[in-house]
């Protein structure tokens, strides 16, 4: 869709689309988070480093030797049963995808996240641990723009069962929206959400909401020798009746974790959307595979289409003025 570029800078630079082009961050220091793997029950430690600019996100894995590096882009992306794994070689790691929902709502784009095990860390199934200690450090901008994709027309992947509706912005910026309905095995009824990221909104109506299994899944997993360490408490088991041993902390939290889930997964890029993405009983799996069709049906926008005499080029510059 590259034919298309030149017809969408006069749209990205009016009104709120002026505000899509940012500068990149990284972490101002380091943070280091320690639990366990909700599937493996491992112990394990996570150490997020500073990264210099278009560097991205990227996982090291420093338990093997020459500590391998796992850039998390969706051409890495392995399929693996109820989460995101990376695989670059015979490195992997898993549940990525509450880890890259924080870091993508704080808007970090070039950070080095050093991990002694494959999992990460579960913590009460949310990424609220993540953003909390990420946030506190501090995110700080620096000498480079980060690069869009601008959704221009529609499209839509999946099934008549489960799908993902992507559509062009009214707004600027990306909005998120997942439709859970009752099942068999998830019987709590309609759950709708709807929001657009930012990381006010994120911290506020996201960040917090845990994942769900049914007490049918739960057994099952546990008879295979999985998530012993894990318990009612700690994620929200379901049944007819409501959770086990917990509470819903909201209403909807379900549908809410399935937009944390959709922030993560969409992440798996070195760019930000522009667009709409609507998710009808979606997954992990149906989320990278409408990630790898925006790469081909998108347009790239850069630095090249930010006008020079903008606000941002003229930070850009005296950043750069500083640095010298």
């Amino acid at each position: 869709m590259s034919d298309n570029s030149t017809l969408a800078a006069p749209l990205l630079f009016s009104g709120k689309f002026r505000q899509s082009f940012r500068l990149q961050n990284t972490i101002a220091g380091r943070v280091v988070l320690s639990g366990f793997g909700f599937w493996s029950g491992e112990d394990v430690e996570l150490e997020f480093c500073p990264a210099k600019p278009d560097n991205g996100i990227y996982f090291v894995r420093t338990d093997l030797a020459g500590e391998p590096r796992i850039p998390a882009l969706v051409q890495y992306r392995e399929e693996k049963p109820r989460q995101t794994s990376l695989v670059n070689g015979l490195a992997r790691v898993d549940m990525v995808e509450h880890v890259l929902a924080a870091v993508r709502a704080l808007e970090i784009d070039n950070c080095e996240i050093r991990t002694n095990r494959a999992e990460m860390p579960g913590f009460d199934g949310s990424g609220h641990r993540f953003f909390v200690a990420l946030n506190r450090v501090g995110v700080i901008a620096q000498v480079a723009i980060r690069k869009v994709r601008l959704v221009a027309r529609s499209l839509k992947v999946g099934n008549d069962d489960s799908w993902i509706n992507v559509t062009p912005s009214r707004v600027g910026g990306s909005v998120y929206r997942f439709t859970l309905v009752p099942s068999k095995d998830y019987p709590q009824g309609n759950q709708d959400f709807c929001f657009k990221l930012s990381t006010e909104s994120f911290q506020n109506e996201v960040a917090a909401a845990r994942t769900f299994l049914s007490k049918k899944e739960a057994d099952c997993l546990l008879s295979a020798g999985l998530c012993q360490r894990v318990s009612p408490r700690d994620v929200l088991v379901l049944t007819p009746e409501g959770p086990i041993d917990n509470n819903y902390r909201y209403d909807n939290e379900c549908a809410r974790h399935k937009v944390l889930d959709m922030v993560g997964d969409f992440s798996l890029t070195d760019c930000d959307w522009i667009g709409t993405f609507e998710s009808y009983r979606g997954s992990h799996s149906l989320n990278a595979e409408c990630v790898r069709q925006l790469l081909d049906n998108t347009i790239l926008l850069d630095e090249s289409f930010v006008p020079k005499n903008s606000d941002l080029i003229l930070i850009k510059q005296e950043m750069q003025n500083r640095a010298a």
